[in-house]
């Protein structure tokens, strides 16, 4: 904008790219494009930082990393664990913990699903991981193995006459069977009671011996046997290590009320295996299943953590009423992702729903549901991220088909006006049919940035990135052709892997090109030894005045003091007809000292008869270095008025 003195100064574009209106209609602090820059400590624009591989060993994966995410096995921050999957057919799962060196973890069931679908997060000390195989189930990182979530239902046991003599009365009784998880004196697991046999003695031996069914090879280490008189009530009579195979029952079936009765049918129901999965408030959600015939937009609810202390994460208490919510079963798309809490509500995303759930306090009825939008949905699980807006709410971010949206204490909110263009086609467009990921989201909390990453054009993974500033509102771009683009995954991970992992976290992506690119953003000034190129573009304005020709004088450009860098300032005349450099050195001089900050004007940046001036102000080229600038002065006069 203009002043008394005949300047123009443009000292804040934290408003970031517009590129949906005209540029010169844009507002003074946005800024037609913003290449490879962020707003982080800077009104004007900064250089983004770079990335690095990291340095690790004994990765056994052979395919390009297409889900990781971050495990916390407790309370303590400095243990968190990385894990990431490939894409091989059968995808490789691999885990770093307490060091740099990584392990295949033991699974029980091998994945048959794609790499990039995995969904996971911590839940009491255990990782739940959604991930489609051969077996119907969820499943469970314990510390030990990748193992099936609760326990399968035991079949149908065998009861016959002991072949001792004796007078057992023949009177009909039923019998079934729990298999158990004991360690010690504690019962962590337990499952459904199988299917009953009944059963009359003949009256002329001293018992029934009962034989437990085959194992389920899940773990159990105990069988339980519940009897009962009418196939209704039943009673524990008996527990007894999972090496013994049989036993004697002697009990008479009066005495069968002196035992405990058993638990609920339905209290430890298997989790089905579910698509994506959300956790906290000491539950489990889960929404969607890879079983076709399971309701697709049903999401279920497990037992709350401590309700019985046994295997309470893993398992539907489905003699209540309130262990699941049915959200528009066959419409609006299929289920798509599930994440939160925010403001202690779940969100459930459809491909053209939104649905909250927001948690009651009740037990009858421990979700309200409320339909956020039947217009707007996701892309995927993995282009939703949590956050916060602007003043430190927590918010939550994702893609829809139509560009960015958030979801805060100020309601649902379209972003993605200014890179509109970007999406919906003019400059690109976004690849909904892409065939591996269509889009990828992270909040980088440190720098309060939400990252995000979409296929375009014709490519079949994310090509395509803008980073949104939530403080400023403002968007910069990650263009095609930099490996920063290039992401197949992404998590929030320790600065410093060791040992014991940092507190501090960097975004970690999953890129593609090559096997085994886990690579930590937010790092260093290249991509992992290749240079970009950085720069930001200002709106035009008029120095002569609306219908006036007018001429620019030398710019002069307000800096960061960074030894060694050089920077430009190409000025734009009329929309491209013509523009001129002006280069300077932004090390401090001898007489500048140890300044943090210089201001340098830059030579051979005047121009004159001109009706619109643009600036072009940052690399000429793709370079290895760092700048952040405060502000741009250029004189300006008035000159005649433009023939008409």
């Amino acid at each position: 904008m203009a002043d008394n003195k005949q300047r123009y100064i443009i000292a804040d574009q934290r408003g970031g790219m517009n590129s949906y209106d005209a540029p010169w209609a844009i507002k003074d602090t946005e800024c037609v494009d913003a290449i490879n820059v962020d707003f982080y400590k800077s009104r004007c624009g900064r250089k983004r930082n770079g990335m690095v591989a990291i340095t690790t060993t004994g990765i056994t994966s052979t395919g390009i990393i297409s889900s990781c995410f971050r495990h916390i096995p407790g309370t303590d921050e400095t243990a968190a664990e990385l894990w990431a999957v490939d894409d091989s057919t059968t995808p490789v799962i691999n885990r770093l913990a307490g060091g740099t060196t990584w392990a295949a973890p033991t699974l029980k069931d091998n994945p048959t699903g794609n790499g990039w679908d995995f969904t996971a997060g911590s839940i009491n000390g255990k990782l739940a991981l959604a991930y489609k195989t051969a077996v119907a189930r969820m499943h469970f990182w314990d510390g030990s193995t990748v193992r099936r979530g609760g326990l399968a239902a035991p079949d149908v046991p065998v009861a016959t006459n002991s072949g001792t003599a004796g007078a057992y009365a023949a009177i009909l009784s039923y019998y079934r069977v729990r298999w158990t998880v004991v360690s010690g004196s504690t019962t962590t697991r337990r499952s459904e009671p199988g299917t009953s046999i009944s059963f009359t003695p003949n009256g002329t031996q001293n018992g029934v011996v009962l034989t437990r069914p085959a194992l389920a090879n899940e773990g159990e280490t105990t069988w339980e046997t519940e009897a009962s008189t009418d196939d209704i009530t039943y009673y524990v009579i008996g527990s007894l290590p999972i090496a013994t195979t049989s036993w004697n029952i002697t009990y008479a079936t009066t005495i069968y009320s002196d035992f405990a009765l058993s638990d609920l049918t339905g209290k430890y129901t298997l989790q089905k295996p579910y698509k994506f999965i959300a956790v906290d408030q000491n539950r489990l959600l889960g929404f969607g299943s890879y079983t076709s015939t399971d309701k697709q937009s049903r999401v279920e609810i497990s037992a709350v953590i401590g309700s019985a202390d046994i295997g309470d994460e893993e398992r539907v208490d489905t003699s209540q009423v309130n262990s699941y919510i049915d959200l528009d079963e066959n419409d609006s798309g299929s289920a798509v992702g599930l994440a939160g809490p925010v403001l202690g509500s779940f969100f459930a995303f459809k491909e053209r729903q939104v649905w909250q759930l927001t948690a009651t306090g009740s037990t009858e009825q421990p979700f309200r549901t409320d339909a956020i939008s039947k217009s707007i949905g996701a892309i995927a699980h993995y282009a939703i991220t949590r956050g916060e807006d602007a003043v430190g709410n927590a918010a939550i971010y994702w893609m829809s088909h139509r560009g960015p949206y958030r979801w805060s204490l100020a309601g649902l909110e379209y972003l993605g006006r200014n890179i509109e263009s970007w999406i919906l086609g003019g400059d690109a467009t976004i690849n909904l049919s892409a065939t591996h990921v269509v889009a990828r989201t992270i909040y980088h909390p440190d720098k309060r940035q939400v990252w995000f990453w979409y296929a375009s054009g014709s490519s079949n993974d994310p090509n395509q990135g803008f980073i949104f500033d939530v403080q400023s509102s403002g968007w910069t771009r990650i263009p095609t052709g930099e490996k920063l683009a290039n992401v197949r995954c992404a998590t929030l991970f320790a600065n410093t892997i060791a040992a014991s992992m940092s507190r501090d976290l960097k975004p970690y992506t999953g890129q593609t090109g090559a096997a085994n690119r886990l690579w930590k953003t937010d790092t260093g000034t290249d991509d992992n030894g290749t240079a970009f190129q950085s720069y930001l573009t200002t709106k035009a304005t008029e120095p002569g005045g609306p219908g006036f020709y007018g001429e620019v004088g030398e710019t002069v450009l307000l800096a960061k003091a960074s030894p060694g860098v050089m920077v430009a300032v190409k000025v734009i005349r009329d929309f491209g007809a013509e523009d001129v450099t002006g280069l300077t050195n932004l090390s401090p001089t001898a007489d500048e000292g140890s300044a943090t900050r210089v201001s340098r004007v830059l030579g051979g940046s005047a121009l004159n008869g001109v009706q619109f001036i643009q600036y072009q102000i940052g690399d000429t080229a793709p370079i290895s270095n760092t700048w952040l600038f405060d502000r741009l002065l250029t004189p300006y006069q008035k000159h005649q008025p433009v023939a008409v």
